[in-house]
């Protein structure tokens, strides 16, 4: 079932642009039963083992392959412009999953910003100790992919991990931003500057419209025998035109 749903302001479908499960992540897919919004519109979306059958095509024939697990995703209807964009978020606890919150380009792919990823280990947690950054211990990431303007292949500026502060990010909730203009890519967690993109690389980024997405998820290392469970809760989604 897909489900589209007004949050935040904006319209929202519940599955990706082109479907309800990836061909390159066959083990998980976009479930509208694992998307809710609560009486205080807090957003919830929802990862738990819900099998289900689709026909792909693969290698040139029809094959019928089973998806084990089920995941939230919100997918804007709505394509941005230049702006500011925010959620305020409590990340969700279990082993091997990437929640994310990000956006690529309304008519190609890419370019893509990844204001962060989070992956949790098979304890499921995203503490990673670094003793040389007195910043904090918790382990995000942001990233860019765009296509090389003068070769038209696929690019990406290096993964940044942030250890951003010492407040738990499954216990409180985080504000997490993005300032997007022609002359700027900042992001931003709880209101610090945790990574400006290289000003040479802007032009890859420029006069795109934007989809925002938001999502839980499992990393490919999901253990599919267990009966995995987690809920990745944001307040709200704001948007500021720039």
């Amino acid at each position: 079932m897909v489900k589209e749903f007004n949050w935040s302001g904006y319209r929202w479908s519940t599955q990706e642009r082109w479907g309800q499960i990836h061909a390159d992540k066959l083990y998980c897919w976009y479930n509208a039963k694992c998307v809710n919004v609560d009486e205080y519109n807090y957003l919830h979306l929802l990862t738990k083992k819900d099998p289900k059958s689709f026909k792909m095509q693969q290698n040139g024939n029809q094959t019928i392959i089973e998806s084990p697990m089920a995941v939230g995703l919100i997918s804007s209807k709505e394509m941005f412009g230049y702006g500011y964009f925010e959620i305020e978020a409590k990340l969700p606890t279990g082993p091997n999953l990437w929640p994310a919150f990000w956006m690529w380009s309304a008519n190609s792919w890419p370019p893509e910003i990844d204001i962060f990823e989070g992956y949790t280990n098979n304890r499921q947690g995203y503490l990673k100790f670094n003793r040389f950054n007195p910043l904090g211990f918790w382990n995000l990431q942001s990233n860019f992919h765009f296509k090389d303007i003068k070769s038209s292949k696929n690019s990406n500026a290096k993964a940044k991990t942030h250890y951003f502060g010492f407040k738990n990010p499954t216990t409180n909730f985080i504000k997490y931003g993005l300032k997007y203009t022609p002359d700027e890519i900042t992001i931003f967690y709880n209101g610090k500057v945790v990574r400006s993109l290289d000003k040479k690389l802007l032009p890859y980024f420029r006069d795109h419209k934007m989809n925002v997405i938001i999502n839980n998820h499992f990393d490919s290392g999901v253990n599919i025998e267990e009966e995995n469970y987690s809920d990745f809760t944001i307040k709200y989604f704001k948007y500021e035109s720039l």
